[in-house]
C-alpha cells in the first residue's frame, strides 16, 4: 500500500510540472562546419537560457586522410543569451555563450585515433525566425584530453584538434516542434 501512495504522489507531483515542461521550445536540425557535421537538439530552459545536446561526426581527419572513418563525439552545452536585438524586419537576433562537456572517439593531429574528453565552450549569434526555423553561427573550442594507446601504455595530451577545428565557424539550421 506505501508503495502504490509513493507512486500515485510521484504520479501527482509530476503532473504539477508537465505543463511547464511541454511549454518550453524545442528545436532539432544540424550543424555544418569544415571540422563535422552533426545533429543538435536544443530545449529552452527559460526566455534567456537554452541546453543545447549534439551528436557530432568529426570528418576534418577525413580530408587529410588521417582516417578512413569519421570519428564521433557527443556534447552538451548549457547557454546564456546575454544580448540580443530585433532586425528591420522584426526578427529576433540573440547572442550567447555558455559552457558544457565534450566526449568522443577521434584523431588528434599528428596523432593516431584515440578517446578525448574535456570542457567545450560555444559562442555565436541566433535567429529565430516565425515560421519555426532558427538559423545561426557559432565557435565551439573544445579543450581537453586525448587518450591513446602507445606501446601498451595509456597517453594522454592536450587534444589539439578540439581547439583548432573548434575555432572554424559551424553553421546551424534548427526547426521549432
Amino acid at each position: 500500500m506505501k508503495r502504490a501512495a509513493s507512486i500515485l504522489c510521484l504520479i501527482l507531483m509530476s503532473a504539477l510540472f508537465l505543463d511547464e515542461t511541454i511549454a518550453q521550445e524545442q528545436y532539432l536540425g544540424g550543424t555544418f562546419s569544415y571540422a563535422g557535421t552533426g545533429i543538435e537538439y536544443v530545449r529552452d530552459v527559460d526566455s534567456n537560457t537554452f541546453v543545447c545536446c549534439q551528436l557530432r561526426l568529426d570528418t576534418s581527419s577525413m580530408f587529410w586522410s588521417r582516417m578512413s572513418n569519421p570519428g564521433i563525439s557527443a556534447s552538451a552545452i548549457w547557454n546564456v543569451v546575454f544580448a540580443g536585438f530585433e532586425s528591420r524586419n522584426g526578427v529576433p537576433v540573440d547572442f550567447y555563450a555558455g559552457p558544457g562537456v565534450s566526449v568522443g572517439y577521434g584523431v588528434d593531429i599528428f596523432g593516431p585515433p584515440g578517446m578525448f574528453i574535456g570542457l567545450k565552450g560555444r559562442v555565436g549569434a541566433e535567429c529565430r525566425f516565425p515560421r519555426g526555423i532558427s538559423v545561426s553561427l557559432s565557435l565551439s573550442p573544445l579543450i581537453g584530453g586525448h587518450f591513446k594507446m602507445m606501446d601498451g601504455m595509456v597517453n594522454m595530451r592536450l587534444f589539439k584538434s578540439g581547439l583548432y577545428y573548434g575555432l572554424m565557424p559551424e553553421a546551424g539550421i534548427r526547426y521549432n516542434f
